[in-house]
């Protein structure tokens, strides 16, 4: 008998005409909706470059947002038996995840965004030091509103606009929002907002006026789908915008200055090719942030390269070189 291939965990071997051909599946569970959302946009196209480089079978399914559902979907992906790993993504599924890998042993699972510190010998888990991430948004808020630039004033006062709360936007986003911003000037006064909905654009719309009536000329925004109405609001009233996760300033070059980037395409590359190898280290979990490439920022995009004037510029590459030796810590004092 000749094989083909390489030997997999489960499910994999498939008898044909005396030649067994081994495949790798992967199934790619988004707790959400792809479009719209830069972080799950990128997630699927780094899997898929992933699987057409090493010739995996991959299975994107679109959990939706309603959280109740995520638990149930996961499991039913896991029955099915056709999967070797099951990757998902966010800090809404390492519960879910740990409750499956329990009843399904033999099935690898990976998170992205998200830790399991269960231990469980089939869960891998890859995390990111968003504090580092939202402290670059804050220093950079901080350089805009105290600048000359076009659009700002001179209230010293930045925003910033999240979807919903959740433990890591009020542990680790806010706070280190605040600390990037008054790391620049001790008197800016930071606003802080809620969509209360990842998907509600008209009321992202309201709260941008509502801040920027205020006198903040610059917002960062976490809100998802609902981005598009600060997006809008910010057009009309000319102000500036920061955006997360992937980098969106194309979509409102003279608006959007620039955007802090959350690498989930380099993770779930990693997760892939390391499990596909068989050298992925099931039952840890990594934090990732600056030091390991995975918190950036869009400092080679055009629009960032020709709107924002070069001496801040200079003082972001400055902070991102010192959070990536570790001499500044995003939610105390420099070390």
């Amino acid at each position: 008998m000749i094989l083909v291939g390489r030997a997999l965990p489960l499910f994999a071997g498939l008898m044909i005409v005396g030649i067994v051909v081994l495949s790798y599946s992967v199934a790619l569970l988004i707790p959400g909706q792809v479009g719209g959302n830069p972080i799950f946009e990128s997630t699927v196209k780094g899997a898929k470059e992933m699987a057409q480089k090493l010739g995996i079978d991959l299975k994107v399914v679109e959990a939706g947002y309603n959280m109740s559902r995520w638990g149930s979907i996961l499991m039913g992906l896991s029955a099915t038996g056709k999967y070797d790993l099951i990757i998902t993504l966010t800090e809404g599924m390492p519960e879910n995840v740990e409750k499956s890998a329990r009843m399904f042993p033999r099935i690898k699972y990976a998170i992205i965004d998200g830790v399991s510190r269960s231990k469980l010998p089939n869960v891998f888990s890859i995390g990111f030091r968003d504090e580092e991430m939202s402290f670059l948004a804050g220093y950079f808020a901080g350089l805009v509103t105290t600048s000359s630039m076009e659009n700002s004033n001179s209230d010293l006062k930045v925003g910033l606009i999240a979807g919903d709360i959740y433990p890591t936007m009020m542990r680790k986003i806010k706070p280190g929002f605040e600390n990037g911003a008054k790391a620049v000037n001790e008197e800016i006064k930071v606003l802080f907002s809620v969509v209360g909905s990842w998907h509600d654009p008209k009321k992202g719309e309201e709260l941008a006026e509502m801040m920027f009536k205020e006198g903040v000329d610059v917002v960062f925004m976490v809100a998802g789908g609902s981005n598009a109405g600060i997006i809008r609001k910010a057009e009309d009233m000319k102000k500036y915008l920061i955006g997360v996760d992937a980098n969106i300033i194309h979509l409102s070059p003279n608006t959007i200055l620039a955007c802090v980037l959350k690498r989930c395409d380099l993770a779930v590359k990693y997760i892939m090719e390391k499990a596909y190898e068989g050298k992925l280290k099931f039952g840890t979990f990594e934090i990732w942030g600056v030091k390991e490439g995975a918190i950036d920022f869009t400092f080679d995009d055009p629009n960032y390269l020709r709107n924002v004037p070069n001496d801040i510029r200079v003082k972001m590459k400055g902070i991102y070189e010192e959070l990536k030796k570790g001499s500044i810590s995003p939610l105390g004092s420099s070390k």
